[in-house]
């Protein structure tokens, strides 16, 4: 008969294999998510009777809890979509108990793991007021301290624990808090040619990440040593192509320039084109709409047919060239660097931007959801319809363009609201012309009244949407109309918000406001 004691032991000793072998195998870490069984029994032993903060007081315990904290963390850093069978039955909540503990290891293992998978929501209610980036900082600091940059007292490396600090900067509250834990010259250090590439690589990606928020961008460009670094990385031909990408990506955000400068003699003003944004996670049905723009007479650019050179000044060409930007919305756009600068930068330069939304039930938190706003988008999570959606991706391009305005026939929906199925569409215009406008006012209707307004609604059939615009005379309805030309998304957001109207209402009033006299 087996000791108690003795399968203690053996469980200890396997796990501790588990967390030693996960280290670098990823398809260990992808094996996990597929067959999920042992993350749940990984997950449920934080939740046993015998398992709480009191119990870490026993070392073998205590020892065996690190080896399920460290396994954790290695599946997820590997393969990201381990994180939702750590989310599962309040898995986030289970973990962050183990905070509490006085045990600096427990406390560092915890928040690394939970630095890869908390969402906007959960960041703001665990990092307030917890000391967790200090902490992380100075974790990465033990690391680079050591001669192979494994801490001494934590045995993190200086690599994972960047790639930790990085995932806590997909939150633009922590951008801030990071540089000002006094990262940048630890990131700086990781840059030397001695060090590894993998450090090189994670290094950029995390500068990178950081220089999104305005307020740290003149601490990168001040640091020590740090744009040297970068420009010596883009420099060097055998530097690995993505670390180059972050190089790019820094030098495109904090100098203001794109990468490498076009020739302005030899450069040729290309054909206006719908440029396509996502993140390669959902680049099926990407190519599947690539291709039904393009029979229905659309010019497209995506990034597999386009980009030969460097990745950003493709990009940048690419958004100034675009008469409008596809945004396919998911989470792992949201935290995708090259995603977001495209997105930014079209949103910088103004550009019509057409939201789809490709994961089902995602609403887009953080930046993603505050460039896009209240704006419309067309549903295609669902890959078993999706290409009956592809004609609602059509209408909302044309309404984007101008070519053809919305009317209560076609369906686009407000990412606020719940999609449902699209409506019969009528036929549209089949190429994207540039420079095209809605129906010209002339201006006539500037000297109505009050009460003016109002028989034009009785007219139109609109007496419900004029109603709640009870104080707009003919001047309120032109400059309406002119809010309605140069940004449709505030428009729409407006009535629908501000004035609390019915989307069939909204459709209605556009209709008759592109035809007033």
């Amino acid at each position: 008969m087996v000791k108690p004691e003795c399968s203690l032991v053996g469980a200890l000793l396997m796990k501790i294999n588990l967390w030693n072998y996960s280290d670098k195998c990823r398809n260990l870490a992808q094996a996990c998510y597929e067959h999920k069984e042992l993350v749940k029994r990984c997950m449920r032993e934080f939740t046993l009777p015998d398992r709480d903060i009191a119990s870490l007081k026993n070392n073998r315990k205590r020892y065996a809890l690190k080896a399920s904290l460290g396994f954790l963390m290695n599946i997820v850093r590997l393969y990201s979509p381990n994180v939702e069978l750590i989310r599962a039955n309040d898995g986030i909540q289970t973990i962050f108990k183990f905070y509490e503990s006085t045990y600096l290891i427990i406390k560092a293992k915890v928040m690394m793991l939970l630095s890869f998978c908390i969402n906007e929501e959960e960041n703001e209610k665990i990092m307030a007021g917890t000391g967790v980036i200090n902490f992380i900082v100075k974790l990465l600091k033990n690391a680079l301290d050591s001669a192979n940059h494994i801490g001494k007292t934590y045995a993190f490396s200086a690599a994972e624990t960047v790639m930790g600090l990085d995932k806590l900067a997909a939150n633009d509250n922590n951008k801030k808090q990071i540089v000002e834990a006094g990262v940048l010259p630890l990131l700086v250090s990781m840059l030397n040619e001695k060090c590894r590439a993998e450090e090189h690589n994670v290094a950029t990606h995390c500068i990178w990440t950081l220089s999104f928020h305005p307020s740290n961008r003149e601490n990168i460009r001040e640091e020590p040593g740090l744009l040297e670094a970068v420009h010596r990385i883009l420099q060097n031909k055998d530097s690995e192509p993505g670390t180059k990408c972050s190089c790019d990506g820094i030098v495109f955000l904090i100098e203001g320039v794109e990468p490498k400068l076009r020739d302005a003699e030899v450069e040729q003003k290309h054909d206006m084109h719908i440029m396509i944004s996502y993140q390669w996670d959902v680049q099926a049905t990407i190519l599947q709409l690539r291709d039904n723009l393009r029979e229905r007479g659309y010019k497209i650019w995506i990034d597999v047919d386009q980009v030969q050179g460097s990745i950003l000044t493709e990009m940048a060409s690419a958004v100034e060239n675009a008469i409008v930007v596809i945004v396919a919305m998911t989470e792992n756009y949201k935290n995708s660097n090259p995603c977001r600068t495209e997105a930014e930068y079209a949103y910088k330069l103004s550009k019509p931007i057409v939201p789809l939304l490709l994961q089902p039930h995602y609403k887009p938190d953080g930046w993603l959801g505050a460039l896009l706003g209240m704006q419309l988008y067309v549903d295609l999570s669902n890959s078993e319809i999706v290409e009956q959606k592809f004609a609602d991706v059509d209408r909302l391009i044309a309404s984007k363009t101008k070519t053809q305005a919305l009317n209560q026939e076609s369906f686009v929906a407000p990412i606020s609201e719940t999609v449902v199925d699209a409506r019969p569409l009528h036929a549209l215009p089949r190429q994207i012309r540039a420079n095209t406008s809605t129906h010209a006012v002339s201006g006539i209707c500037t000297k109505w009244s009050r009460d003016d307004v109002l028989e034009w609604g009785e007219k139109n059939s609109i007496v419900s949407a004029v109603a709640t615009l009870c104080d707009f005379d003919g001047i309120g309805l032109m400059q309406l109309v002119q809010l309605l030309k140069r940004s449709p998304d505030v428009y729409y957001s407006a009535l629908k918000n501000d004035f609390k109207m019915e989307w069939l209402q909204i459709f209605h009033l556009t209709n008759a406001l592109e035809h007033l006299p």
